[in-house]
């Protein structure tokens, strides 16, 4: 297996809008390559605290390794952050008074890298994309397999933004209905990608014309299928902006439309100034319970795009507890 490695995105603005302080105790929900906490934990020494979580033992186990110096103030956890709160009770009698929580939505450059974890479609691996195969028993070879057309038609676009989602879902099913053998076992990354270029009518020649290759936005939509991406971010955000203490900050970056338009309308909720229906003559209200930090997203710099790719597609939101 090669060495778990991921650059981690818009650090020096993270770090400017959560503002750690000595003693501060942070949560990432998304510990990946560690490159956001290793900030945070420079800032709120010497005895602030960061826990972390990361739903792939990958991570945690590489992670945990490179920054063991800091272990007596980093507690790492493997867990899904639509658990936060759980795993939160279970550790807050040391890290009492969160002051800031982050979760970078993107999916680790090193998971499409493996290509026995069937994240790329530029390998020739299992269509597998669980992030964490022993807990997770949903495979996207099976979601191509199994799935009705309304099911894949609905996610392709609604996930992938795949404007000939029903030409793409119907076209799966006239293809697996000649795959009997095929269903004993799961399909290759490379074979969807075959079956993709043929049911959208692309030749070899075709396909050197297209900027980004016609299967990126099915493989997207797949991922966030398998691993229920979209419910589980709207399950953490509740919990983390609860776990907050009172002027602490709630930093979420994300890296497609889908993700941030889901964060975007979670903190308009919080910083509306009233919550009572439209036909209560009197508001009840006491206000806003968050305050936006940016009203715009916030986009990594010419310089960190130049550095790393992968950052251009990085969004920024934040808003504070009030």
């Amino acid at each position: 297996m090669k060495k778990y490695q991921h650059t981690s995105v818009l650090d020096s603005e993270l770090i400017e809008h959560l503002k750690p302080q000595t003693g501060q105790h942070f949560i990432d929900c998304t510990l990946g390559g560690g490159g956001h906490t290793e900030a945070i934990l420079k800032k709120n020494t010497p005895d602030g605290k960061v826990l972390a979580l990361d739903l792939d033992q990958d991570a945690v186990s590489a992670t945990s390794e490179r920054l063991k110096k800091y272990k007596n103030r980093l507690i790492v956890v493997q867990a899904n952050f639509a658990d936060l709160q759980t795993i939160y009770e279970k550790h807050k009698d040391k890290l009492p008074n969160i002051a800031g929580i982050v979760a970078d939505l993107g999916v680790s450059s090193w998971h499409f890298d493996q290509a026995n974890r069937g994240f790329s479609f530029k390998d020739h691996g299992p269509l597998d994309m669980r992030f964490d195969p022993d807990t997770q028993s949903l495979t996207a070879s099976e979601i191509i397999l199994t799935w009705p057309q309304d099911k894949l038609e609905k996610i392709f676009r609604e996930y992938g933004d795949i404007k000939q989602a029903k030409k793409l879902a119907t076209g799966l099913i006239a293809w697996r209905k000649t795959q009997t053998k095929q269903k004993q076992k799961p399909i290759k990354t490379s074979m969807l990608v075959d079956v993709i270029l043929r049911i959208f009518h692309i030749s070899e020649d075709k396909l050197k014309r297209f900027k980004i290759h016609p299967a990126t936005r099915v493989f997207q939509a797949l991922r966030i299928a398998t691993n229920q991406e979209i419910e589980k971010i709207q399950i953490m955000l509740p919990q983390a902006f609860n776990i907050l203490m009172s002027g602490g900050y709630l930093a979420i970056i994300s890296f497609h439309s889908l993700e941030d338009r889901t964060v975007k309308r979670y903190f308009k909720e919080l910083t509306k100034n009233c919550y009572c229906p439209p036909e209560d003559p009197t508001c009840h209200c006491d206000g806003p319970v968050a305050r936006l930090i940016n009203k715009k997203i916030i986009k990594a710099s010419e310089s960190e795009v130049a550095s790393n790719p992968r950052s251009r597609s990085a969004s920024l939101r934040v808003i504070q507890k009030i």
